[in-house]
């Protein structure tokens, strides 16, 4: 990690076309830097009648048409399916695939989806819809079953999966300004570039555009699905102003209660949480408890080697839910990639009645605070696991 200076060169990923070609990661750096040296731009597009007035269930009936996924019915070991606008999913995302070296664009069109409640021919008539963003599919869990391994829907939210894990915590790609009495920002993914991978391979690589009202970032992905499904990140972020905290690499989840706390009326069920602790460096562990208000925990970590949020209890007794299956959500272990020097660990809490949103959040944050025109570039892989252990 280090502030201001040349961009470091790509170290440990293996570019999919010529490092000086528009379509290399490199060159996504190079727009988040012109990006970040002109006034923000919010990511604003108003929907159609048709797609503002979506509630939960009617969002979730618009479905994408298998056969419409990107690389379907090839060779290729991974497909993608796009996420429709609409609901809560307003900012268009626009994404391109990048085969031979060479960039596609992706357009939004309504022949990905189905459409049970409306005639969707007008939106083809909005050039300015994009996609909500797109999910990941391959063979994870059996042959010639395809997979959801891992989903980009919302700000700069994403989830991965590993074989027999069902979705739970979430990661983020930069958190800003969190924690008490502040207003928190949330920057957005607004573009991705996905590189087709070949015949037989075991990874895929995808390249991001973040952009928000602090600071624009470029971001290389590498998802290796399996047992164990890994996502290596390298993220480069240019800041247009100071920022009150930054959270590097992360993580949010849900802690409602665990099996000390007093049931609520007409809920049996012992325990309900995605996680159930923090671990720091593999061996300070803290364990979640509800808060009454908002509260911030500082973990001295200077040079972290990792911190995991942590689901240890795989005892499907100690939830009794046949529909939420908290056994199987994952743990999710973050692993620095080089120095990156002076910093703390962070824990917020947010009080909640519920277990239907993410109160809770952790992430690294360095010592020394960016400024406005400030470079900042870090390198870190996250393990999506089931094991009751944070150790390999």
């Amino acid at each position: 990690m280090r502030f201001g200076g040349a961009l470091l060169a790509l170290l440990f990923f293996t570019a999919p076309v010529r490092a000086g070609d528009p379509a290399s990661f490199a060159g996504v750096v190079r727009q988040a830097r012109q990006l970040a040296a002109a006034p923000f731009q919010p990511n604003d597009a108003p929907l159609p009648p048709e797609l503002r007035q979506l509630d939960y269930d009617s969002y979730r009936k618009i479905t994408f048409r298998r056969e419409r996924g990107l690389w379907f019915d090839s060779q290729t070991p991974f497909q993608v399916q796009f996420s429709h606008p609409g609901y809560l999913f307003d900012h268009p995302v626009v994404i391109h695939a990048v085969e031979e070296g060479k960039i596609r664009d992706l357009p939004f069109s309504p022949k990905y989806f189905r459409y049970p409640e409306f005639d969707p021919a007008p939106l083809g008539h909005h050039d300015s819809l994009g996609f909500a963003g797109f999910r990941l599919l391959y063979q994870l869990n059996q042959p010639g079953k395809w997979d959801e391994v891992i989903s980009f829907i919302g700000s700069d939210y994403f989830r991965a999966l590993g074989a027999g894990q069902v979705y739970g915590m979430s990661a983020r790609g930069v958190a800003i300004d969190t924690g008490e009495n502040l207003a928190e920002e949330f920057p957005s993914f607004r573009e991705f570039w996905l590189c087709r991978p070949k015949p037989g391979a075991k990874q895929m690589q995808f390249f991001a555009l973040l952009d928000g009202s602090s600071v624009a970032g470029a971001y290389l992905f590498l998802v290796s699905p399996g047992k164990e499904t890994r996502v290596e990140i390298e993220a480069h972020l240019f800041f247009r102003r100071p920022v009150q905290a930054l959270g590097i690499a992360p993580l949010t989840t849900m802690f409602w209660r665990g099996e000390k706390e007093p049931l609520p009326p007409n809920d049996a069920r012992p325990e309900v949480h995605d996680s159930d602790g923090l671990m720091v460096n593999a061996e300070d562990w803290h364990p979640l408890a509800p808060v009454q208000k908002v509260t911030t925990q500082v973990f001295p970590a200077d040079h972290p080697r990792s911190f995991a949020l942590l689901q240890r209890d795989r005892d499907a007794s100690h939830y009794r839910d046949d529909e939420a299956h908290y056994e199987e959500r994952p743990s999710v272990r973050v692993e620095s990639l080089g120095d990156w020097g002076g910093g703390s660990v962070r824990l917020v809490q947010l009080p909640t009645q519920n277990e239907y949103s993410d109160n809770v959040v952790a992430f690294w944050q360095p010592e020394k605070l960016p400024q406005a025109g400030d470079e900042l570039d870090f390198k870190y892989r996250l393990d999506w696991f089931k094991r009751a252990s944070n150790k390999p």
